[in-house]
């Protein structure tokens, strides 16, 4: 039997590293390529995430064999968080005078919103209470599907409604801004800025990965990007280091995350995702209506951007919201920070949520 993907075993990366493996490796990341390349010879938004993230999708509808493994995404997310951390300037910390009301209102908008939704899968698409719970908490598709599974929900049907909420947020987050700002999200941030030389880059990786261990043993969530982000914001703020990495890094960082995002569906039946599917569809515009009214609001009352507020609240990934608002230039630190701020609060609900789920369930069953 073959070891369990992320286990603790000496061998496991080695062990994992089979001809089936680079098939499914090396199938993601080509049709991912393809995609990327079309998307960015017709000028899409976002197009070396966008385009690979619909190219291996609509490849996972049509079966074909392919995943990108979270190692190989792990170390993405650390070069994403170094290029997110060197947003970060002295003026930035004169900026974030208004983030604590911001962030306020993240921590009561998480709440609310998985309440709405949850009453949607409940109610209408007619979920059982785990599982629409589990769908509806704006968190990671992994740990929602063990914690959801551990209280009785249907593993399969959060991995579907989580992954579909963060494509759909992906795709829409683009557009949204491009119809709202005239916009097109194309670059990689301040071009100006993407020249960080060979010792900067080498302190930056260093302290990185350093920090990347130190937030692993400690727990703190998404380590590898939060880790990468806070060593680069905080050489950059202290002005030890200047520039950024090259620019066609970030791109093949998208190019691969956004390969990972669609491949998350392969093998999925396509009966399973029109019957649920379309439940989910309505379950993310709900959350973008609201997401839009509650962002409108606290853009207004704290004199803040709609679109930075609105990608820091949008629960579609920490990385990917970032990265959005690291190509259309509105304060990608501010981005990251509150997504950051919801995934604590979710990380420390979830697992109480989870209990009180198993404890419900065998009121129930007795």
């Amino acid at each position: 039997m073959p070891p369990v993907p992320d286990a603790p075993k000496p061998a496991g990366f080695m062990a994992d590293m089979t001809p089936a493996f680079f098939r499914k490796l090396f199938s993601a990341l080509g049709i991912g390529l393809i995609g990327g390349a079309i998307a960015h010879s017709i000028d899409m938004p976002l197009a070396w995430m966008m385009g690979p993230m619909l190219a291996t999708f609509i490849a996972s509808l049509l079966r074909v064999k392919m995943g990108i493994p979270m190692r190989v995404r792990s170390v993405i997310l650390g070069v994403i968080g170094i290029f997110l951390g060197a947003s970060f300037t002295p003026e930035t910390l004169d900026q974030a005078s208004r983030w604590p009301l911001s962030m306020i209102a993240v921590l009561i908008y998480v709440p609310v919103i998985t309440l709405i939704v949850t009453w949607f899968y409940t109610k209408i698409a007619k979920l059982d209470p785990a599982t629409a719970l589990f769908s509806a908490t704006p968190g990671g598709l992994t740990p929602m599907v063990v914690l959801g599974a551990a209280a009785g929900g249907n593993e399969q049907e959060i991995a579907l409604t989580q992954g579909l909420r963060v494509l759909l947020l992906v795709m829409s987050a683009p557009l949204i801004a491009l119809l709202v700002t005239g916009v097109v999200a194309t670059g990689h941030g301040d071009d100006a800025a993407l020249s960080m030389d060979l010792t900067g880059g080498a302190i930056t990786v260093a302290l990185a990965l350093v920090t990347v261990w130190l937030f692993r043993r400690i727990g703190v969530p998404a380590a590898e990007m939060t880790g990468a982000m806070m060593a680069s914001m905080v050489l950059h703020v202290s002005g030890l280091v200047e520039g950024n990495l090259p620019g066609w890094l970030l791109a093949g960082s998208l190019w691969i995350l956004g390969s990972a995002i669609g491949s998350r569906f392969a093998g999925i039946k396509l009966a399973f995702l029109i019957r649920l599917g379309g439940y989910a569809v309505l379950a993310t515009a709900v959350v973008l209506a609201f997401t839009g009214l509650v962002s409108w609001g606290v853009s207004q009352a704290l004199d803040l951007d709609f679109i930075a507020v609105l990608l820091a609240f949008a629960p579609g990934g920490v990385a990917e919201m970032s990265l959005i608002a690291l190509a259309l230039n509105v304060e990608p630190s501010f981005v990251a920070f509150h997504h950051i701020i919801r995934i604590f609060e979710i990380v420390l609900l979830a697992p109480i949520m989870a209990k009180w789920m198993q404890k419900r369930q065998m009121r129930n069953g007795a």
